[in-house]
């Protein structure tokens, strides 16, 4: 138990190189398409990102592709974020995995769609600034399919192809974007004498690259104007000349140690402790560093907290709601799961809930609801 508190702290320590990784804070508003850095599953939300060596299943889809080798044989989950309660804008999100194959050794394929809803926003001109004119929404979609596979007890890997399109009625861009991932787990502590049928890979390592992808560009008949030639007259359609722009390329490090907290001489694992830590690399603002811990009780019920530190404040700062900050999440992430058993073949179900801090509004609150069939809990 000594040794299993005193790894925890040495992750811990690892937040206090936080200064060395300032990131991108320049290139803030570079890219586009930044829906993408949102995470709507409520599981790994709730953990604010820092478990992305130890996720499995489709809550994989937004941290490391390589998690969803895990599962067991049907992983579905919906989940409905509402983004900076207050200003109006949900996600809805539905994701699922499925294992191929005898047994899955054929991987585990998966399809995720997020859609933004921003409800109905009033169209004003310059000459009807009142909105007294129809209404309008911007569409945002995004399509995941995934594949990823275990090589070996300790080895697993993945990718995914994500169509990405945003815009609204006259105006659209369309993209493609890659995610790459892979984790390692294994052994640290050899299971205690009368434990060795229960033994448990406790230490977790994960890398992953996401949205790589070429630029992407703004098209469509709403870039274009009337323009009438002063010399003949000529009267003609013409466009505004749209920029291309880049996808918000991130990288994300994962450590994860999972802490047994029954005893040295227990056959039968009750609670559960794991201390998880992610650093993760935006080209295009502020490199977050996130520290979690998960409690969990017979994998039934579980508790979550992170803190996230971005590379221009310091830990703790007094002047976090300083609108100068590139990142607008910040500070304590939280979120809890209630999983229940629905049948003797280990089908579950769990509601998940996690909510994180911002700036402005009112923080991000998500709710979701998972079906696990045939595998095991967790």
């Amino acid at each position: 138990m000594k040794r299993d508190i005193i790894k925890f702290g040495l992750m811990g320590l690892l937040l206090f190189s936080a200064d060395a990784f300032a990131g991108n804070p320049d290139r803030s508003g570079g890219a586009g398409a930044t829906q993408l850095t949102i995470n709507p599953y409520a599981r790994s939300s709730g953990s604010g990102g820092s478990n992305s060596a130890s996720l499995k299943g489709v809550e994989a889809f937004n941290l490391n592709i390589a998690g969803l080798a895990f599962t067991q044989k049907t992983d579905i989950v919906f989940s409905r974020v509402s983004y900076l309660q207050g200003s109006g804008v949900n996600i809805s999100n539905i994701g699922l995995a499925q294992a191929v194959g005898e047994n899955g050794n054929g991987g585990v394929i998966g399809i995720g769609v997020a859609s933004w809803d921003f409800g109905s926003i009033p169209i004003t001109t310059y000459d009807n600034p009142d909105g007294t004119l129809p209404t309008f929404s911007p569409q945002i979609l995004n399509f995941g399919a995934s594949y990823s596979k275990k090589f070996s007890n300790s080895i697993s890997g993945g990718f995914m192809i994500r169509l990405v399109s945003e815009g609204i009625q006259d105006v659209k861009a369309r993209g493609t974007a890659f995610d790459f991932g892979v984790q390692y787990q294994t052994t640290l502590k050899n299971a205690k004498k009368g434990a060795a049928k229960i033994k448990k890979d406790d230490f977790h390592l994960g890398i992953s690259v996401r949205n790589i992808g070429a630029d992407m560009k703004y098209t469509g008949s709403g870039l274009s104007f009337r323009s009438i030639n002063a010399q003949t007259g000529a009267d003609r359609k013409a466009y505004f000349a749209a920029d291309k722009f880049n996808l918000p390329t991130l990288v994300n490090i994962g450590l994860g140690y999972d802490m047994r907290l029954d005893g040295k001489e227990a056959t039968t694992y009750y609670h559960r402790l794991t201390g998880s830590f992610n650093f993760n690399y935006n080209a295009f603002q502020s490199n977050v560093v996130a520290l979690g811990a998960e409690y969990a009780y017979k994998e039934t019920a579980m508790l979550r907290v992170s803190y996230q530190i971005t590379g221009d404040e310091q830990l703790f700062s007094k002047n976090m709601a300083d609108p100068l900050y590139s990142n607008p999440v910040y500070g304590f992430w939280g979120g809890a799961t209630f999983q229940v058993p629905v049948s003797k073949n280990g089908t579950s179900m769990a509601i998940d809930y996690s909510y994180a801090p911002t700036r402005i509004f009112n923080g991000m609150h998500t709710i979701g609801i998972r079906l696990t069939v045939g595998g095991k809990k967790g």
